[in-house]
């Protein structure tokens, strides 16, 4: 009876071990990728930022003073900027092809501002928020 249970056992153990997972990406037949410009800015020259922008599962880190200018590209972008000082503010815009897609901003304490942005054949989105 423990043979037959340990033997069922290892079985779907390997069938499971051959199943695949699905990619997080999606397909976009074909559709050239968005570029962007992200342009952060701070009330304060010598405010300290980090951010991160993450295009199509990449992550590209940064930090900076004052002001920023970041450039991305791909079908799935969210861009997240934080202040690392408690008093000022902080504020993000991001355009694509010369047109301001948006912009957000916060003037709470070590606050942060986000944008998302999908560009695939059945969806078009800009979402800007502040966290």
């Amino acid at each position: 009876m423990k043979t037959t249970t340990s033997l069922l056992a290892i079985i779907a153990v390997t069938a499971l071990a051959g199943c695949s997972t699905t990619s997080s990406q999606r397909a976009y037949s074909g559709m050239s990728a968005t570029d962007i410009v992200a342009t952060v800015s701070c009330s304060d020259p010598g405010m300290r930022f980090t951010g991160t922008i993450v295009s199509d599962g990449h992550v590209q880190k940064y930090s900076g003073v004052g002001s920023g200018t970041y450039h991305a590209s791909g079908h799935e972008i969210v861009c997240s900027f934080k202040k690392l000082e408690a008093d000022g503010r902080i504020s993000l815009a991001v355009s694509e092809a010369g047109h301001q897609e948006g912009q957000s901003s916060t003037p709470d304490k070590f606050g942060g501002v986000r944008a998302e942005l999908m560009r695939a054949p059945m969806e078009q989105s800009s979402v800007f928020t502040t966290f």
